[in-house]
């Protein structure tokens, strides 16, 4: 089950941290690992991350349903909210 609608925003931001942050590991490392030229490890890590997308949805919607659970609704705080 998807984000609820008071964290559309933080589930998006969320996910587009996890797909660049995966982007740019895979082309690192074809560039250290193998010294491929740097517009095709982009290239790769580009469509190796479109693969894995779905998986990272899935790493996204466990996160946030951690978040929704009772015991941690006392420690993450909605939008708008303070940690005190």
């Amino acid at each position: 089950m998807r984000a609820t609608p008071r964290r559309h925003l933080s589930y998006a931001t969320f996910l587009a941290l996890l797909v660049l942050d995966a982007v740019a590991l895979v082309s690192f490392l074809l560039v250290q690992l193998l010294g491929v030229p740097m517009p095709i490890a982009w290239l790769a890590a580009g469509l190796l991350t479109v693969l894995a997308t779905p998986g990272l949805l899935r790493v996204a919607d466990k996160m946030f349903s951690l978040a929704r659970s009772e015991r941690s609704e006392r420690t993450i705080p909605n939008t708008g909210e303070s940690f005190l």
